[in-house]
This record gives C-alpha cells, sequence and structure tokens, in this order.
C-alpha cells in the first residue's frame, strides 16, 4: 500500500463516526496526533490524495481537510481486498 493510502486511512479514521463524513472539517492537528510521520510527510501525502480527489484541502483560518466519496470508496475497496482496515470501515 502506498504511503499516502495510510494518511487517507488516517483521515477516514477521524470522519467515520460522523453523520456526514464528507462534510467534517478534519483539522491538521487531528491528523498529525494519529500519525507518525511528520508534517512534511503528511503535507505531500495530502497534496497526493487532494490531486487523486480522495480529499480536498481547505484553507479557512487553518488549513481543513474534508474526505470525498471517492476516499470513502478507497478505503472501503482497501479493505476488502487488502484486508487492512477493520470491519467498521465498512459500516459508512
Amino acid at each position: 500500500m502506498e504511503e499516502e493510502y495510510l494518511t487517507l486511512q488516517t483521515i477516514f479514521d477521524i470522519v467515520k463516526n460522523d453523520a456526514h463524513p464528507q462534510t467534517y472539517l478534519c483539522s491538521a492537528r487531528e491528523i498529525i496526533l494519529h500519525q507518525l510521520n511528520g508534517w512534511d510527510v503528511i503535507q505531500k501525502h495530502l497534496q497526493l490524495l487532494a490531486e487523486k480527489e480522495f480529499i480536498v484541502i481547505k484553507q479557512l483560518d487553518k488549513i481543513a481537510i474534508s474526505i470525498t466519496q471517492s476516499g470513502i470508496d478507497r478505503v472501503k475497496s482497501a479493505s476488502s481486498s487488502h484486508g487492512l482496515l477493520n470491519a467498521k470501515f465498512n459500516e459508512v
């Protein structure tokens, strides 16, 4: 699995229990707290994921990241084909 997809999985972990995961604005702080990578690496991952339209990066007062339906579908696909994600991911 490419490393940026682990960042996508992290974002999904953060938003998966929200009633509307696509509208949840995930902060950089939340992602950093759930990752072992440093911010420089995470930023590269976010850019790659945005280019693939799996997330949207919004520059508000602070950076905010939201997952797209394509991102949710990608995580679910990885879950079923690689067994990397737990069964809760399939609940969204």
